[in-house]
C-alpha cells in the first residue's frame, strides 16, 4: 500500500519542513565550518552569529532543537536509501503519514495473504493495489504465485519487476500487459473519498480477469459506493492496523470471504 487508507494528516517531519521553508532557513547562515573546524560532511552546518547582525534573527532553543532533529532524520533517511540501493532491503518500511500510509496489523496481513494464496492457487496471479504491506507479507511466504504491487511510494521500487508505479489520479496509466491479468486483486485506496475510490475502481476492473476475486479495504462510509462500482459486499472480517485509525474501516469482497477469514 498504499498502504492502509485514511484522511491524510501532516506528520511531524512535514511540519518541520514547513517551518524550515517559511522561517528557519532564511534566518540561518549555512557554512562549511562550525566552531572553526572544517567539515566535508554533506549535512548542512549551521552557524548562528552572536555579532551585531541585526538583519539575522536569533533562533530560540526550541527552534534550533527542531532543526537539528530534522537534519538527523534526513541523514537517517539517506542512509536507509543507500542500504536499499546496495541490496540491503529492510524488514519494514516506516509509515509516511503525508502519503496517507497506515500499515496493517500483522494478524490482518497474514490472514489476507493466506486467503489470497488460497484463491490464486498454483501459479496464480495477485495484484496489491496501494497495499504494500500485504505485498511484503506475500513476498515472505512460500508459493509460486506471480505478484505485483501497484504503489505511489517509490521506496517499493526495490522490488524491481514486481513494482509498478501507480497514481490513482491516472487510473489507466498501467502497463498494458497487466490488463485482465490477475486472479486476485486486493485494493486499499489511499484516501477515504468518493473520487479516490471511483478512480481506483477503474484500475481494479482493468486488472481483473473475468472471474477474478476482489478484496477491497476502505472506509465504512464508502460501503454503498463500493457495492455500486465494484459489486462488493461488506464483510465481518475486521481490518486492523498497527496504529488505530479515527475513521471506521471495513473489508469488502465480491465473494464469501468470511467463510475463510475470521477476525
Amino acid at each position: 500500500m498504499a498502504p492502509a487508507s485514511a484522511t491524510p494528516a501532516l506528520g511531524n517531519v512535514g511540519g518541520r519542513v514547513l517551518l524550515l521553508s517559511l522561517f528557519v532557513l532564511p534566518a540561518l547562515k549555512m557554512s562549511s565550518t562550525m566552531n572553526g573546524v572544517e567539515s566535508d560532511d554533506e549535512t548542512p552546518q549551521v552557524s548562528i552569529t552572536s555579532e551585531s547582525d541585526d538583519d539575522v534573527p536569533q533562533l530560540s532553543a526550541g527552534t534550533m532543537a527542531a532543526l537539528m532533529e530534522f537534519f538527523k532524520e534526513e541523514e537517517e533517511r539517506k542512509d536507509k536509501l543507500r542500504q536499499i540501493e546496495e541490496g540491503d532491503i529492510p524488514d519494514t518500511f516506516e509509515e509516511d503519514w503525508n502519503m496517507s500510509q497506515f500499515w496493517y496489523a500483522e494478524e490482518t496481513s497474514n490472514c489476507l495473504a493466506q486467503e489470497c494464496l488460497r484463491l490464486a492457487g498454483n501459479n496464480g496471479t495477485i495484484a496489491c493495489v496501494s497495499s504494500p504491506t500485504l505485498y511484503r507479507t506475500l513476498r515472505g511466504m512460500d508459493h509460486d504465485c506471480k505478484l505485483r504491487v501497484l504503489e505511489y511510494d517509490t521506496r517499493f521500487a526495490v522490488y524491481k519487476e514486481d513494482f509498478v508505479l501507480y497514481d490513482f489520479k491516472n487510473p489507466l496509466a498501467v502497463p498494458r500487459d497487466l490488463r485482465q491479468e490477475f486472479d486476485v486483486v486486493v485494493a486499499d485506496p489511499p484516501y477515504l473519498d468518493e473520487d479516490c475510490l471511483a478512480k481506483t475502481a477503474i484500475t481494479i476492473k482493468y486488472l481483473m480477469k473475468t472471474d477474478a476475486k476482489l478484496i477491497l479495504c476502505t472506509g465504512s462510509v464508502l460501503e454503498e459506493l463500493a457495492d455500486r462500482l465494484l459489486g462488493v459486499k461488506k464483510c465481518k472480517f475486521e481490518i486492523k492496523h498497527d496504529k488505530q485509525l479515527s475513521n471506521p474501516f471495513s473489508c469488502y469482497a465480491n465473494y464469501d470471504l468470511d467463510s475463510f477469514c475470521e477476525s
